[in-house]
């Protein structure tokens, strides 16, 4: 439902106005709607790759700067990330589900699960969420609160009892993002190396789900 808000300023005591006046005060408190944003979760499909990877590069660029080295940031590339997408996507199972988040038929945010592949933890019954990203231009309108809960109904409908994941050390935002979600960091697992082998990440963990 919209919300509404008045254009104008409150009316106040009319009863010693003219006419015109108190006319005019009406016409300037006619309600003009205030639409809310709505988006729509579903399972991601083979013909998202490339909407997929657009959110994954935009939101590397925007979160990871001044985080990871700018040589990795620069030689980031949308085709090769589609490419990945596609055969992320070309397998749909329990080894790796993705979900979309959809504003106005277009994909703003994604995440995906997959077993834990965490030398410590049995995958039979943990899960890593690997990746929530959503477009920088869509953030703080719920998107990624709504996508994690996606996230971890399925998880717990794949019979997992847990689930892990990996942020790295140095960002703040996300690490408070996930501790007001009710994410505990793991303090006897700090991951040592990033994909790139030169940053540090640490791991979180939610158990119960």
């Amino acid at each position: 439902m919209p919300r509404f808000i008045p254009s104008g300023a409150r009316c106040g005591n009319s009863s010693d106005k003219t006419r015109r006046i108190l006319l005019e005060c009406l016409l300037s408190t006619i309600l003009i709607p205030i639409m809310e944003s709505e988006f729509t979760i579903r399972e991601a499909i083979l013909e998202d790759a490339w909407a997929i990877a657009n959110v994954n590069y935009l939101t590397w660029l925007h979160a990871y700067r001044g985080l990871i080295p700018d040589s990795e940031l620069d030689s980031l590339n949308l085709e090769a990330l589609t490419d990945q997408w596609k055969q992320n996507l070309t397998v749909v199972s329990s080894l790796g589900i993705t979900f979309v988040a959809m504003d106005s038929g277009s994909i703003v945010a994604y995440s995906r699960f997959y077993p834990s592949v965490d030398p410590d933890d049995d995958q039979i019954i943990v899960a890593t969420i690997g990746s929530l990203y959503v477009n920088p231009e869509f953030e703080r309108k719920g998107i990624g609160r709504k996508l994690m809960a996606t996230i971890l109904e399925a998880v717990k409908r794949h019979d997992f009892k847990e689930a892990t994941l990996h942020v790295l050390v140095n960002n703040q935002r996300a690490r408070r993002f996930y501790e007001h979600l009710g994410w505990e960091e793991d303090p006897e697992a700090v991951i040592g190396e990033s994909d790139s082998g030169r940053v540090s990440k640490v791991r979180y963990r939610k158990h119960p789900l």
